[in-house]
């Protein structure tokens, strides 16, 4: 029950700032528009899916992951071998056909190589703890970069046009539906932008 009203005020927090997102935009828009300002939009979401440096770190990104996998896989491979090791061996030291010194020399094979197991298992959490955190760290940083470009793009082209303020319209409230429901093309500035921070890329 407590989980259900956490969840519950989480949810109407959430909403409270939405209400309190768009009320701040229609009051921008209104005090801009009263100042004789010009007011522009902008699409951050297709900008940042349409930048080619977007698309750049997200290669490299995948390139990355494609290594951690590789190098996964072949510290899985090496457990399974070893736990095959272990259960051929084990399974030898309680073979009644075999003399009671093999059995236990196949007995402390299979200890030795169960040691060996625990080993390569907390290797393997390891790895996957770390290289985890490497590309997600490093996802991190290059969103954060590329967001940073982004902004400045979008101020030096506002600045340069004459626009007081410009606007992200790419998100939605907490029903579904567009914080901005219309923006006209004359003020839709999503398409310069794009192509500024595109140029000489080619």
């Amino acid at each position: 029950m407590n989980d259900a009203m956490d969840k519950e005020a989480m949810m109407s927090s959430r909403g409270n700032r939405m209400r309190l997102a768009g009320l701040l935009m229609l009051g921008m828009g209104t005090a801009v528009q009263a100042a004789g300002l010009s007011l522009a939009f902008v699409d951050m979401d297709r900008v940042f899916s349409e930048y080619y440096r977007t698309k750049l770190a997200d290669a490299q990104l995948k390139e990355q992951a494609d290594k951690f996998t590789e190098q996964r896989d072949e510290l899985v491979q090496k457990l399974q071998d070893l736990r095959k090791e272990f259960n051929q061996a084990r399974t030898a030291a309680q073979d009644g056909s075999l003399s009671a010194e093999a059995r236990r020399a196949k007995q402390d094979e299979a200890e030795k190589l169960l040691v060996q197991i625990r080993e390569e298992e907390s290797n393997l959490r390891e790895f996957e703890q770390t290289r985890q955190k490497q590309l997600t760290d490093q996802g991190r940083r290059m969103r954060n970069r590329i967001v940073e470009q982004i902004r400045e793009a979008v101020e030096d082209y506002a600045r340069t046009e004459g626009f007081a303020a410009v606007l992200d319209y790419s998100g939605d409230s907490m029903n579904g539906v567009p914080v901005v429901l219309y923006v006209h093309r004359s003020v839709d500035i999503t398409d310069e932008v794009i192509e500024l921070l595109n140029k000489g890329s080619e």
